[in-house]
């Protein structure tokens, strides 16, 4: 838990706290009246919009989480009329190499068969995954390595690793192109 949120969960119990003494003090010390049912119905929403107020912090907080962390299980080889050419499952996997095995490399993702094989380097990229996800690394020395994410590009630098999401597209040396679901 970070700084912010443990100021506010404390913040939080300090304004329940007062609310309670409050009301405490205006039931034990007040006469019935109009005041005292003001004062009651203003300390009761109080506490309870602190109530509300916390479980849409936590409910946020739910819902980031999951988003931060997509669960991403296949990746899949696209043809030029985006049929599905090839399945890799990544279950138990956390690292993969992409590019074209031969008697020197053996790859995991091996893309030699491809109608754009001559266009990729026998080590042309990196996938590993950690506890945020899934991340692609560009490791080629020609041609590059980049992700298509609602429709726009982003090219990866040497050394620059992305973070994966269900739905991108790896395109590898420009015309190979994986999705990723």
């Amino acid at each position: 838990m970070n700084k912010k949120r443990t100021a506010s969960i404390i913040l939080d119990v300090a304004i329940v706290i007062c609310a309670a003494v409050c009301l405490y003090f205006l039931y034990n010390y007040m006469e019935s009246g109009v005041w005292f049912v003001i004062l009651t119905v203003v300390m009761a929403l109080v506490v309870l919009g602190v109530i509300l107020y916390e479980l849409g912090c936590r409910s946020k907080a739910h819902k980031r989480k999951k988003k931060r962390n997509p669960a991403i299980s296949t990746l899949i080889l696209l043809g030029e009329d985006d049929r599905p050419i090839r399945v890799w499952d990544l279950t138990g996997k956390v690292g993969l190499l992409i590019g074209k095995s031969s008697g020197e490399y053996e790859v995991d993702i091996d893309l030699s068969d491809t109608d754009y094989h001559t266009y990729i380097d026998p080590e042309h990229g990196l996938l590993n995954y950690n506890e945020s996800g899934w991340w692609v690394q560009d490791t080629s020395y020609r041609n590059g390595l980049s992700i298509i994410r609602q429709g726009k590009e982003l090219v990866l630098g040497s050394n620059a690793p992305a973070r994966l999401e269900p739905g991108d597209v790896i395109r590898v040396a420009h015309y190979t192109r994986i999705a990723v679901n």
